[in-house]
């Protein structure tokens, strides 16, 4: 968008700030899920602070994905290396008690990755990054677990999607539900669902006929046209901002609210039903500590993640920023 329009339209202390320096970075925080009575279920009361997990000079992370192995907890995430100007893919692992390991490099592209949906199929560990900077969906399969991937295939699509999620997974066939952004204003954004399953065996020729040159390409990644008609326009809401997840018998999917002028400004939660969703409540900037931080600071909760013990975000946050690795 407009970056003059921007800053017209950006309050004025941010503003100012922006201008002597400051500049908008993330970084993800981790607490326990709370327990005590009264306490939400979902992050939008209050409870306990987020502690924000160590990073190193010269990047941020955004985009916390939880995965387990083996007992193992890990967490998958964006790391924006501010020098080259793009994101990869980064893994650590994550103790109950929210103290993580060191930071590994998983995947690197010559080009812009975050939002790492990791899962298991069929026997195996997968991986589909973002990567709408490439026009393109990609399916990674884990050769060593965890920073060992290879690309098994690319969707060349016709649009820039982002932060893809899992909402159904059978043995022949995953169901994704991608949000595609506006190619003249990235803030609005629109669902894209999409059918991934394993391409079709050609048939017998006919006599007389050549058989098919094999293409190598295992999947094909089918679009599915009656929810796009559902979701064709473009709104500030239908972005992912993490997996879903179950809160007693509901699934809830939470989403990332962007305004005309700022991006990911803050949390909605919502019960799916089918293709509709019922809001259930928001995590606001004002409602969600995370320690070390001013309030005043933070100026948007972006991503959320949960399993049984942890509940992870990240927020987005004025400072001064060093860049020297």
């Amino acid at each position: 968008m407009n970056q003059l329009y921007r800053a017209l339209h950006m309050p004025p202390g941010r503003l100012f700030r922006k201008l002597t320096g400051e500049k908008e970075i993330y970084t993800i925080a981790v607490r326990p899920l709370p327990t005590a009575e009264g306490t939400d279920p979902l992050p939008a009361l209050g409870a306990g602070p987020y502690t924000p997990l160590p990073g190193r000079t010269g990047f941020w992370y955004a985009d916390p994905l939880l995965y387990r192995r083996s007992g193992t907890r890990y967490l998958f995430a964006e790391a924006m290396d501010l020098s080259a100007g793009k994101g990869r893919i980064e893994v650590c692992t994550l103790a109950d008690d929210g103290t993580a390991g060191d930071w590994q490099v998983a995947l690197e592209e010559s080009f812009h990755l975050s939002f790492p949906t990791v899962f298991d199929w069929n026997g195996e560990t997968w991986m589909i990054p973002e990567t709408g900077s490439d026009h393109s969906l990609r399916l990674y399969r884990c050769r060593e677990f965890p920073t060992g991937w290879e690309l098994v295939q690319r969707f060349a699509v016709d649009g820039e999607l982002c932060d893809t999620i899992l909402v159904d997974r059978t043995q022949s066939a995953l169901t994704l539900l991608c949000s595609e952004t506006k190619p003249d204003n990235q803030l609005f954004v629109r669902y894209r669902r999409f059918t991934l399953c394993k391409a079709e065996e050609p048939g017998e020729p006919l006599p007389g006929t050549e058989p098919p040159e094999p293409t190598g390409e295992p999947f094909e990644l089918l679009p599915d046209e009656a929810f796009n008609l559902q979701h064709r326009d473009f709104d500030l809401t239908s972005r992912n901002a993490g997996p879903l997840f179950l809160l007693g018998e509901q699934v809830i999917h939470p989403t990332q609210v962007s305004t005309k002028v700022d991006y990911g400004v803050y949390l909605q939660f919502s019960a799916r039903r089918g293709n509709s969703q019922v809001p259930l409540c928001a995590a606001m900037p004002q409602s969600v500590r995370i320690a070390g931080l001013d309030p005043a600071d933070v100026i948007g909760i972006h991503t959320y993640c949960r399993d049984d013990v942890l509940e992870i975000i990240d927020g987005r946050y004025l400072t001064k920023v060093k860049t020297d690795a």
